[in-house]
């Protein structure tokens, strides 16, 4: 997405998470930096990749079934699309009518779909099985970025170091997960994906994906994704400097991390060594 903060800006964010951290309604993760435990660097190897349509600004990717399912950005243009696993072609897309709001990070959770938007301060709700329109909305303070879910509650990403659990029919506050590394707070998180009591997670601007454990915030691997383009797509000219790592999706089924960025022309499929 287009996050960019101004010194005020950031500052006034950090003025907003220290307020939530007083929430009496509200759990907090582990936030101490142990400077023992360096994250680990997990390598991977690519078994697979599929066409991915370059018109995405990558904000959201969730794999169900066999359909991917992306939201995207940018003013005017955000829509959310579903493709198949096999080919990657696009089978349907769903442009949000309200061509002010900024589409971000989804999440699907009990044949629900959640969209993030990036500013509004609103999120929507769809049914699954129709997302022409949303079922409902629910307002968001702070600005949306990322979004996963553990099967039960919301994961939703600031752009800070915080990551925010939510309750998916009340949308109040629940807990929230201060994530750290060896050497302190980690920010810029953005893309989410729940996996095994771990959150995957697209730091914003760089090649890496954080493995953070969801019940301390530590990250303990660190997935490098560089390189992957100029190697398989050495052709491609990124549209912009925005142009970077930006989504993650699970399968379960394969164990497989499907990776990809804002308009990249190609899908990975990566198996954890």
């Amino acid at each position: 997405m287009y996050k960019k903060f101004s010194s005020l800006v950031w500052m006034a964010a950090v003025v907003l998470v220290s307020c939530q951290n007083k929430r009496s309604d509200t759990e907090t993760a582990a936030v101490t930096a142990d400077s023992s435990s360096v994250p680990q660097i997990l390598s991977y190897k690519v078994t697979g990749t599929i066409p991915h349509d370059t018109a995405a600004y990558t904000e959201g990717f969730e794999l169900n079934g066999n359909q991917l399912y992306e939201g995207t950005g940018t003013l005017e243009n955000s829509f959310i699309s579903i493709a198949d696993t096999a080919t990657g072609k696009v089978q349907k897309k769903f442009p949000l009518k309200d061509k002010t709001m900024y589409g971000e990070g989804i999440s699907i959770l009990k044949n629900q779909l959640f969209q993030l938007t990036y500013q509004n301060h609103v999120a929507y709700v769809y049914n699954l099985n129709d997302l022409s329109k949303s079922t409902g909305t629910f307002k968001w303070p702070y600005e949306g970025w990322g979004m996963t879910n553990d099967g039960k509650n919301l994961y939703v990403s600031v752009g800070s170091s915080i990551i925010y659990k939510l309750d998916p029919v009340s949308f109040a506050v629940v807990g929230q997960i201060q994530v750290t590394d060896n050497l302190g707070t980690v920010d810029n998180l953005n893309e989410l994906e729940f996996v095994n009591g771990f959150i995957y997670v697209n730091k914003w601007q760089t090649t890496k994906i954080l493995k953070v454990d969801a019940a301390t915030g530590h990250v303990v691997g660190t997935i490098d994704c560089f390189g992957l383009l100029s190697q398989y797509a050495p052709d491609y000219t990124p549209l912009s400097d925005d142009s970077v790592l930006n989504g993650i999706a699970w399968d379960k089924t394969n164990q497989l991390l499907y990776v990809t960025g804002k308009n990249w022309p190609l899908i990975f499929k990566l198996k954890l060594d």
